[in-house]
């Protein structure tokens, strides 16, 4: 996913947020929940407004890749197969059901018929297919064309201009689809989930262009239609002709209308919601604010309405290695020296975890015990011999890179702070999300502050996304690589056997670690605020905010 699919934090003190990521499984741990059921059944109509931190960046599922972005896509647009509420599980979708191959190659799914784009074209196969072909497309430039290049059968021949269809899908009839994989992929369903992969109507696409498709006129099949966008505002209503029904037979989504207000200041977000104007404060402003968090705890009445969940999620800084004096590994080392992450977590309100890897302690092949040679401390003096050894004993001058974001950005001043103390001078640039996104996926900051929030359950997402040199530059922003890694994480790809597959990336972290292309700062708590005439809210570790299950109070109407 884009380094930008973020997460909250929640204000705990660290004992306390360390006895909650114990023994954590490959799922987002609930530490509090909020009531979504009044004993009544769901009440449907009604509208509701969210602030966000920022404004879309993409609407086209094959380039949206943050946070925000995904929000949208994921309310517009359907998918084969997603996850059972805030668990890892993957249930049907489109997709009614599925089988997989004895070779673990081939998986065969079986779509729901009757489902329509919302100009009345059929949902068929063929609308997977080109969802496909569009990520494949160097021309859509989509940044995740290495989830499934070379993984599906002829992918890369595609990819290349060598061949005009991807010979791995097929569609034996309208509502069938066959996809064969080069080789067996542990995670391949947890990839489909992604809103990368939704349908799309590719005759439609054609009419109105890719810009426009991209911008201001999607064409989904999802529980909401897009109304209008605009810089400071965007307006979903409800798809009226949406296929899913709840259990008891309510056509879904519940709320008429969703309005998101784009507004950047996360202190007025928190004014909104406690004046009872907002319906919530989840992904889109990436939960309660540290700046308000404290009277939020303090206030009876507002601490009720607090969500709070471990997230699999890690903010870092990252290093570019193909940027000098960054391409020396001695350099990127000293700055792992010399970053005071206890301060940082501190500056955040103490809503945080001190990182020490890439991989959070909720996904399977985190290192308990990190062997103490990567296992850096905070350590001044060792930084500045390190910067010795390189060839820099009077220090060097790097560029700091974040998007817009008081959090990020105080952090950051923390790191050039920090940086200043042992002969690093630095200077800071704060850029608003778009800008920020295409200089950072086409490897063209030095080193930036961001994190990377789980697309799906597996250490792939983390492990493989980062450091592979095939994910370069959209992913692997730091343009790190090295031979043996790749190898390690090609292997794991498609090993099936587990306890391989671990003992592989707990190679990857180690030397990873040695090659210091990132600084790992600390693990996230996502902690949301729910207004309690709002329904249906959970928290998912792969999905967005659940607008399509809320429903509120009649009086709310």
């Amino acid at each position: 996913m884009s380094t930008l699919k973020k997460t909250a934090v929640l204000l705990l003190s660290i004992p306390t947020l360390a006895a909650a990521l114990t023994g954590c499984g490959a799922t987002s741990q609930p530490i509090s929940t909020h009531s979504t059921s009044t004993g009544n059944h769901p009440t449907e109509g009604g509208a509701i407004e969210i602030d966000s931190t920022a404004a879309p960046h993409q609407l086209d599922p094959a380039k949206a890749f943050d946070g925000v972005s995904e929000e949208v896509v994921l309310e517009l647009y359907d998918q084969l197969v997603t996850y059972k509420g805030s668990t890892s599980t993957i249930v049907p979708s489109v997709a009614e059901r599925w089988t997989v191959s004895p070779d673990g190659k081939t998986y065969t799914f079986y779509l729901r018929k009757g489902i329509r784009f919302w100009n009345g074209d059929k949902l068929t196969a063929q609308s997977f297919i080109d969802e496909f072909e569009r990520v494949l497309n160097p021309k859509v430039n989509s940044p995740v064309e290495g989830f499934i290049d070379p993984i599906v059968v002829g992918s890369s021949a595609y990819h290349k201009g060598k061949a005009k269809t991807v010979k791995g899908l097929e569609a034996p009839d309208p509502y069938t689809l066959v996809i064969h994989l080069t080789q067996p992929e542990p995670f391949f369903l947890q990839i489909l989930a992604m809103p990368t992969f939704s349908a799309v109507d590719s005759k439609y696409i054609q009419s109105v262009g890719e810009n426009a498709f991209d911008s201001t006129s999607p064409m989904g099949t999802g529980p909401f239609k897009l109304r209008q966008i605009s810089s400071n505002q965007v307006v979903l209503t409800k798809n009226r002709n949406y296929w899913k029904k709840d259990q008891y037979g309510n056509r879904l989504p519940y709320l008429d209308k969703v309005t998101i207000n784009v507004n950047p200041n996360a202190q007025l977000d928190a004014i909104n919601f406690q004046n009872g104007t907002t319906a919530l404060m989840g992904q889109l402003t990436d939960g309660i604010p540290s700046s308000s968090y404290a009277s939020f705890m303090s206030n009876p009445k507002l601490r009720k309405d607090i969500v709070r969940t471990v997230r699999n999620a890690t903010f870092y800084l990252g290093l570019n290695t193909h940027m000098a004096p960054l391409n020396n590994v001695k350099v990127r080392q000293a700055i792992e020296y010399a970053i005071n992450k206890k301060k940082i977590v501190q500056l955040i309100g103490g809503r945080g975890l001190i990182a020490n890897q890439p991989l959070p302690p909720g996904i399977q092949g985190y290192l308990q015990h990190l062997p103490s040679e990567v296992n850096y401390t905070y350590d001044p003096p060792k930084a500045k011999q390190l910067l010795k050894e390189a060839g820099y004993p009077k220090g060097v001058t790097i560029t700091l890179y974040t998007y817009e974001d008081p959090d990020m950005v105080k952090i950051l001043q923390s790191i050039q702070y920090d940086l200043s103390r042992v002969g690093i001078r630095s200077k800071v640039k704060s850029l608003a999300l778009g800008a920020y996104m295409d200089l950072n996926t086409n490897g063209k900051t030095q080193a930036f502050l961001t994190d990377w929030g789980q697309d799906y359950p597996d250490p792939s997402d983390f492990l493989n996304s980062l450091f592979n040199t095939n994910q370069q530059p959209q992913n692997n922003s730091t343009l790190y690589s090295n031979a043996s890694v790749d190898q390690w994480l090609n292997k794991a790809q498609t090993d099936t056997n587990t306890s391989e597959r671990m003992e592989l990336y707990k190679k990857v972290t180690i030397q990873v670690m040695k090659d210091a292309p990132i600084v790992p700062l600390y693990y996230s708590v996502r902690t949301d605020a729910v207004q309690p005439w709002v329904h249906g809210y959970y928290v998912s570790p792969s999905l967005r905010d659940p607008l399509q299950y809320l429903w509120v109070d009649s009086k709310h109407k």
